[in-house]
């Protein structure tokens, strides 16, 4: 049974970085300085097949998810601090 390999974006970068690494659908992972730190940090994978990188330097991440999961903990932690202020 062959596995398709996972596709790492690599896009412009967010936050003063470079360059972002993201998932095959565009959403961020993380931020790197360097293009060689991008191969270095899937190196092994790279190796294996398990990884393939795709150049995208012309887009942005898509940092929606990330937004949403900030607006959810912001909920969450408002309704605790309001049900200690009792």
């Amino acid at each position: 049974m062959s596995r398709q390999p996972t596709i790492i974006k690599v896009r412009r970068g967010i936050n003063g970085f470079k360059y972002s690494a993201c998932d095959k659908d565009g959403y961020f992972i993380r931020n790197f300085e360097k293009l060689s730190d991008v191969r270095r940090h899937w190196s092994l994978e790279i190796k294996w097949g398990q990884v393939v990188l795709i150049r995208e330097l012309d887009k942005m991440p898509d940092v929606s998810k990330i937004e949403a999961a900030k607006a959810a903990v912001k909920s969450i932690l408002m309704a605790y601090a309001k049900k200690r202020g009792r």
